[in-house]
């Protein structure tokens, strides 16, 4: 049923309160971080600098235990004196600032406030004029807003929306049985392709169509315009299923004709070009050496000429923006236990940005060459940094979790060691008051993916959670981890379990070779790929004293067959798929769940039951064939649809289980 738009009520806010006192008076009533903390944590994302870098707009959230959502508001930081005023009331849903051309406005998206219940408004586009005043609605999407560009002149914006189903009348009317493709076991209907659509003077018109689509969700294509404001670079999957994000490639529409054409090969997969800020030239990320769930290499095009920027590097780049005048771009990647930035001349090698104990998380980039990024470190969560042009390192804008200094935070730092011709690595946190000479227990937190992903030196709630209860937190970098380079990365690859396994318990070993590890009480645990790597050593060795299996692969058949990314685990199987050649005899030996027989730690399940990345009926199956084995097994299964909880209230429960299991067997 389509609805009328509403309008939002959102005025400019209030200046927010500057901290004033300095963190070593706060930190004079120092306290053990506790669950009750978790609250408390300011999450900043997203920031978007000014055209002329004067000011910056981030989203901040924070938890609302009552409510049991995240209430997010845009702040506006002016950059000179590091003032802060809220534009946008505390929301649930409210995100994407992006400036005007101009600066004269800044558009966001958030979902209208409905005058009854219950609400079915889509995601809209609104903007701020920044001379005062109410935001105005620029979209109108039937179907809601996915991701949203301003035309270089500031008249118009070009955004992406799925299409209505050709078949609404008769699914309004329960005939709505629709034909199964490649997508995920939890689907209730059959997919629609997302496409472009321009907005001008009010008035909607549709650019793209057909059977390709921009992609939905998480996999939402961004658009960017070239500087002439004739055409716009997208991401395009071939079709309407997300999982067929393996095969993307970039392509750019042309916006007087509405012809498509696409500047990447549909077997060389490629995504998310941006238009240089003038001429023709664009960036684009793309598979590195063909391996496109492994490492990607940030690619520029112009004309016919195409290269790729600092292969001397040998990194993932996962952001990258152009610099002023198009002679250099920014990008990140992640490397060693840190995310670093890095500036690269088209031309010429890359110079690395001295971030200090700074990760970086995000950013985006003025016209003057500023830069402003939000990042972490070992003592915060995420804090807005602003990076001036030409300066050699950043400065801090913002300290909204500055009352972590009235807690006791445990010091994080990267352990390296050796394993099967690899030098590997991970981030170490040790025990809250850590005394020299005394041997603690450990606690293995494994990051997923597998691949694409690294786990950093830097603040984390659950590893802090662990370290105030007395454990030294482990987070390793196994083979198949992006910050070590392509051939560890590309490691993983047909070893998607025993090689990474054994990165682990070699780290493990190299720890307990320090003195300082009480050997008879380590846990391990993970969630997703780390759930997966979990489930796999505890059915190899056994060492553990306990486990916390968290949305874990445990059987790679229906992981393959039920998954909503269906190019994924072929990738991870050099190609094999569970049901051509010996495909079937290798996922079965890869799996988790063909070695419960050899499980002995005390184990506890956790997942979603609404998982549509890991389906729950992994745990399932995990879960019975341990509990008729006779094994210790509890499954604790969260009500709720994704592939983590959401909201805080569930995101608390699952950490208080998840340090709850680790207290029972290791304290």
């Amino acid at each position: 049923m389509r609805h009328a738009p509403v309008a939002v009520a959102l005025t400019l806010g209030a200046t927010l309160p500057v901290l004033t006192v300095p963190r070593s008076a706060l930190a004079a009533t120092v306290q053990p971080l506790g669950f009750s903390d978790f609250a408390k944590v300011v999450r900043l994302s997203d920031p978007q600098i000014s055209p002329d870098g004067k000011r910056i707009a981030v989203v901040v959230a924070r938890a609302d235990m009552t409510g049991d959502a995240y209430k997010s508001e845009i702040v506006l930081v002016d950059v000179a004196t590091g003032a802060m005023r809220a534009l946008t009331q505390a929301r649930d849903r409210v995100g994407a600032p992006r400036w005007s051309p101009d600066g004269s406005q800044l558009a966001f998206v958030t979902t209208p406030i409905c005058a009854s219940q219950p609400c079915k408004a889509k995601p809209q586009v609104f903007a701020f004029p920044m001379n005062g005043g109410d935001p105005r609605q620029l979209t109108k999407a039937t179907n809601g807003v996915g991701s949203y560009a301003w035309r270089p002149d500031g008249r118009a914006i070009a955004y992406s929306s799925p299409d209505t189903p050709a078949d609404e009348t008769a699914i309004a009317k329960h005939q709505d049985l629709f034909t199964v493709g490649d997508q995920d076991f939890l689907s209730q209907s059959a997919p629609v392709p997302s496409h472009i659509w321009l907005v001008l003077d009010g008035n909607a018109s549709r650019l793209t169509s057909g059977m390709a689509s921009l992609g939905s969700g998480e996999f939402a294509s961004d658009l960017s315009w070239s500087a002439d404001g004739k055409r716009i670079a997208f991401t395009e999957l071939p079709d309407a299923y997300n999982g067929h994000f393996g095969h993307s490639r970039a392509c750019v529409v042309d916006v007087a004709t509405k012809t498509t054409s696409c500047v990447t090969a549909a077997n060389a997969f490629s995504q998310g070009p941006v238009f240089a800020p003038s001429g023709d030239a664009m960036v684009y990320s793309a598979a590195h050496d063909g391996y496109w769930s492994i490492q990607l290499d940030a690619v520029v095009r112009n004309g016919s000429r195409i290269w790729q920027i600092a292969p001397q590097l040998d990194r993932d780049i996962h952001w990258v923006a152009w610099a002023p005048g198009g002679e250099a771009l920014w990008f990140a990647a992640d490397d060693r236990v840190t995310a670093g930035l890095w500036y690269a001349p088209l031309h010429g090698s890359p110079r690395r940005v001295d971030l200090g104990d700074v990760t970086f998380l995000g950013g985006s980039v003025a016209r003057d060459g500023a830069v402003a990024f939000t990042g972490a470190t070992t003592r915060d969560p995420s804090e807005l940094y602003y990076l001036a042009p030409g300066a050699t390192s950043p400065r801090r804008l913002a300290d909204l979790n500055a009352w972590l200094a009235q807690r006791t935070i445990a010091s994080t730092r990267e352990f390296t060691w050796t394993n099967e011709g690899f030098h590997e690595d991970g981030a170490l946190t040790y025990p809250a008051g850590y005394v020299a000479g005394k041997r603690y227990p450990l606690v293995l937190v494994i990051h997923g993916g597998p691949t694409e992903a690294a786990s950093f030196a830097t603040w984390g709630f659950l590893s802090q959670i662990l370290a105030a209860r007395g454990y030294f937190v482990f987070q390793p970098n196994y083979r198949g981890s992006d910050d070590m380079g392509f051939a560890y990365a590309k490691a993983i690859v047909g070893n998607v379990d025993a090689g990474p396994g054994r990165d682990v318990v070699a780290g493990v070993k190299a720890l307990e070779a320090t003195g300082m590890i009480d050997d008879s009480r380590i846990g391990v645990s993970g969630w997703s790929g780390g759930g997966l790597l979990t489930s796999w050593l505890i059915g190899h060795y056994a060492i553990w004293k306990c486990a916390v299996s968290g949305a874990a692969v445990d059987d790679f058949i229906e992981e393959y067959d039920l998954t909503d990314v269906f190019d994924y685990m072929p990738s991870l199987m050099g190609g094999l798929s569970p049901w051509r050649g010996d495909g079937h005899a290798r996922y079965v030996e890869s799996s988790p769940l063909t070695y419960v027989a050899n499980v002995t730690a005390p184990t506890l399940i956790l997942s979603d039951t609404g998982d549509y990345r890991v389906p729950t009926v992994q745990a399932y199956a995990f879960y019975h064939a341990l509990k008729e084995m006779g094994k210790t097994v509890e499954f604790v299964a969260i009500p709720a649809y994704g592939h983590f909880p959401s909201d805080p209230v569930r995101q608390l429960e699952v950490y208080k289980r998840w340090a709850g299991w680790m207290d029972r067997y290791l304290r």
